[in-house]
């Protein structure tokens, strides 16, 4: 089975790459093709302590990987690069030994606090900053920084003029995109870390410009929750190394809860568990090719309101590691005013998952990376009458919403986008990037996710992170040879014994005939070479 089809014609393209470009994405205009490959979610944080050993946090353990990487993407083509960094290439937000708390929950750090997390960071990742500096001087290549959730502290002057100035490369080659996100020249392409679609703590309310004022001094906006949120991922990272290196990244607080105990979480748990009921991995399950005749159901959501806080803890299968603390928060009361705040959308997204999880349960369909397919499946919620039966099967809606939502607010300055490229979530989308071309009646036909059916609209891909990843499904396996139990295997594994393997995007932009986009991977093979790669062996060692 594959995804659904996404046509683009060809004379879209030439009517997308006449239209000027906008102040939000001035940059020099291209003289003839450019290719532009995304990374996204390195996380370099503050490296390693006295002692020589690496802080528990510190995800970027890499600098011989990407050090082979640039190489080999130099010499891949001839064509300069627009090398886009999209998102948390710094870790600002998590650090152990340059604190940052205020006594007001919502206050993150002051521009001066930013700069000396910055600084750090900056000190025990030169090498790398170096190698990205000299790939960005070679040329006529361009590096530009994408600000995330976890360095949106770049968008203080002071903080981004810094970061751009430790690439050591000529001016103009290393820029800071201060929109919040990267546009190309023509309008076709979108770059933007991804933190500000969805429901998440980690959305910033007037992005970009994520800033508070207090006591005369700006700072970071950070709301309680948020601040919760990562109070709790500090203290599962310092015990458990890679809770922050499964993918999707909120995989690994579900691995941590199971390891601790649901009494760990105590008043924490209504935040968390809205975080996680509503932090998707739609990629998850397999997309039918329904030619659009599947249609979505209508849920009732005047029924799954009245069955109160118990929807929530029917919305979580009983395998299910967060199980535990939704059965414990349910018994304490801790449930009631959360199935109260949620909206009708948040509820039919609910929906839409619950539908999706027993379809993909009742047709074991073993291609799944964040849950096992052998599970129990949850219950559907209620539909209306009209909408009952295996036609209305379509339940990706949610998700469609949501992406177009996104779009839509991205369009606002005119200018339309034909590839729509993010990260955050650590979980490349394989299915919305397997790309085939075709050309017929002169149209590309690509195999991808299209946020809205039926229409001719933007390729949304997922890039994952530039990281070593592992998915829920092989941890549990390797968990399952080793016969240890889920608090030994956090303990005892390091990120050096994920797969080496990074996942990227490469676009051949500015020509008249385009490639469709790729998701790429840079990964060791068995012998110890490295190689480009179209997909991602998942082992772990050691």
């Amino acid at each position: 089975m594959r995804p659904p089809t996404v046509t683009v014609s060809l004379g879209l393209v030439g009517l997308l790459a006449a239209c000027p470009a906008t102040p939000a994405r001035a940059q020099p205009a291209p003289e003839g093709p450019r290719r532009i490959v995304v990374l996204s979610d390195l996380h370099m944080g503050e490296g390693r302590d006295s002692a020589g050993e690496w802080f528990p946090n510190e995800d970027f353990r890499w600098a011989d990987d990407l050090d082979l990487f640039l190489g080999a993407l130099a010499s891949e083509t001839d064509e300069p690069t627009d090398l886009i960094l999209n998102g948390d290439t710094f870790d600002l937000a998590q650090m152990s030994v340059t604190p940052c708390a205020h006594e007001e929950p919502y206050l993150g750090c002051t521009e001066a606090e930013a700069l000396a997390r910055l600084e750090r960071v900056l000190d025990a990742h030169a090498r790398e900053l170096r190698a990205l500096g000299a790939f960005a001087g070679a040329g006529d290549n361009r590096v530009v920084l994408v600000p995330g959730d976890h360095d949106a502290a770049l968008l203080f002057p002071e903080a981004g003029t810094r970061a751009v100035a430790a690439f050591g490369a000529a001016a103009g080659r290393v820029t800071l995109a201060a929109q919040g996100f990267w546009r190309s020249v023509d309008g076709l392409v979108h770059v933007e870390h991804g933190h500000q679609i969805g429901i998440g703590t980690d959305r910033f309310e007037a992005w970009p410009a994520p800033f508070v004022e207090h006591a005369g001094r700006r700072h970071i906006e950070q709301s309680a929750d948020r601040k919760m949120l990562l109070t709790l991922f500090d203290r599962y990272e310092t015990r458990f190394p890679v809770v922050d290196n499964l993918a999707d990244d909120t995989a690994g607080l579900r691995f941590a809860l199971a390891a601790t105990g649901a009494d760990d979480v105590g008043a924490a748990a209504p935040v968390l568990l809205r975080e996680l009921l509503f932090r998707f991995s739609w990629q998850q399950f397999r997309m039918d090719l329904d030619s659009g005749d599947v249609q979505p159901p209508e849920w009732r959501i005047d029924q799954v309101r009245a069955e109160g806080a118990a929807f929530l803890v029917g919305s979580v299968p009983d395998d299910d590691r967060l199980q535990p603390l939704v059965a414990q928060a349910f018994a304490a009361g801790q449930l009631d005013a959360l199935m109260t705040a949620l909206s009708d959308d948040e509820l039919r997204a609910l929906c839409d998952q619950r539908a999706a999880v027993r379809r993909a349960r009742r047709r074991f369909e073993r291609i799944l990376t964040q849950i096992d397919p052998l599970g129990p499946p949850v219950a559907e919620c209620p539909r209306t009458e009209e909408t009952t039966g295996p036609r209305f099967e379509y339940f990706w809606q949610s998700r469609d919403r949501l992406f177009q939502r996104q779009l839509e607010r991205r369009r606002g300055d005119g200018a339309p986008i034909a590839v729509f490229i993010h990260g955050h979530t650590h979980l490349a989308d394989y299915r919305q990037s397997n790309f085939t071309r075709v050309e017929a009646g002169g149209r590309y036909v690509v195999d991808g996710f299209s946020p809205v059916r039926d229409a001719v609209t933007p390729i949304v891909i997922n890039g994952g992170a530039w990281q070593r990843t592992v998915t829920p499904v092989m941890l549990d396996r390797f968990r399952n040879d080793r016969g240890s139990s889920d608090i030994e295997l956090l303990e005892a594994l390091q990120p050096e014994q994920l797969p080496p393997c990074y996942s990227f995007v490469e676009v051949d932009a500015y020509t008249a005939r385009p490639d469709p986009p790729q998701l790429r991977y840079w990964r060791e093979g068995e012998g110890g070479g490295w190689a480009m790669a179209r997909g991602c062996g998942r082992r772990i060692t050691g």
